[in-house]
Parts: structure tokens; C-alpha cells; sequence
């Protein structure tokens, strides 16, 4: 604190407080809790977790690949099927060996809608629940 000396002083008494210094220790403490604040905010509660193999969290379910040529040709995870009549044994085959397959089929676009369901009916019936349709991104014709 401050006071003015001289003769207007004589009575003893403070007549004016310079707040300046009390400005300037106000600012530094804001902004020193600003700084801790933004680092505190990301901080959490320090907690041991159990260790537990993260494989067999994240093992993703086996994924069979279906795909109909333009000629009608039906491939097995790119191996032929010669039969039509073989595929329901495959897809069991497949859904016994693993419970949570995937099915992706992938269609040529001229394949007629008919041979599409007829292999998802095939799917269906073995019992696989999951099927992905596989399509290209068109280009926007603009360009």
C-alpha cells in the first residue's frame, strides 16, 4: 500500500490505495489457473486394469466371399464351384467351422436379380445370419 508523503500527510492517515500492483498479481493468477486447468482437464482417476489377451477381444469373425461372374460362374472364396448344388454343404461347412461368418457377395451388374437371391436363399438356409453386398463407388458424372 501506498501513501502520499509531504504536508497534505500530516494527519497520519492513508488517503489513496494504488490498486495497480493488485491488478497485475490478479492477472498472473488467472492466467496461471487457466494453464493448469486445460492440463488437469485430460487427467482421470489412476485405476489398475486387469490384463487380458486383447487377440481374442478383437478377433474379427471369418469372412466368406461369394462372387457371381457374368456368365453365371459361381466362386467359393476364388475357388470355382462347378455345381450349384454343391453350395449349401460349403456355406454349412463354413458356419460349423466358424458360428459368427460373414457372407459377402459381390455381383457383376448384369447378373440377373434372380441368381442374386438365389444364393442369399442358399446363405439364409445355412444359417448364416450376417451377408454383405459388395459395390463400387460410382464417380460422380460431372467430372
Amino acid at each position: 500500500m501506498a501513501a502520499k508523503v509531504g504536508p497534505e500527510s500530516s494527519e497520519g492517515s492513508l488517503t489513496d490505495i494504488n490498486v495497480i500492483p493488485l491488478v497485475d498479481i490478479m492477472l498472473v493468477i488467472i492466467i496461471i489457473l487457466m494453464v493448469t486447468a486445460e492440463f488437469t482437464k485430460y487427467r482421470t482417476v489412476p485405476v489398475q486394469l486387469p490384463k487380458i489377451n486383447a487377440a481374442a477381444i478383437k478377433k474379427e469373425p471369418q469372412k466368406i466371399a461369394l462372387t457371381i461372374k457374368k456368365g453365371g460362374e459361381l466362386y467359393f472364396n476364388d475357388k470355382r464351384v462347378n455345381n450349384f448344388d454343391d453350395l449349401p454343404a460349403m456355406l454349412r461347412a463354413a458356419k460349423q467351422a466358424q458360428p459368427q461368418v460373414v457372407a459377402i457377395l459381390r455381383a457383376e451388374d448384369d447378373i440377373p436379380y434372380s441368381q442374386v437371391v438365389k444364393v442369399l436363399d442358399e446363405v439364409k438356409l445355412a444359417g448364416i445370419a450376417k451377408v454383405g453386398l459388395a459395390v463400387d463407388a460410382a464417380k460422380p458424372k460431372g467430372k
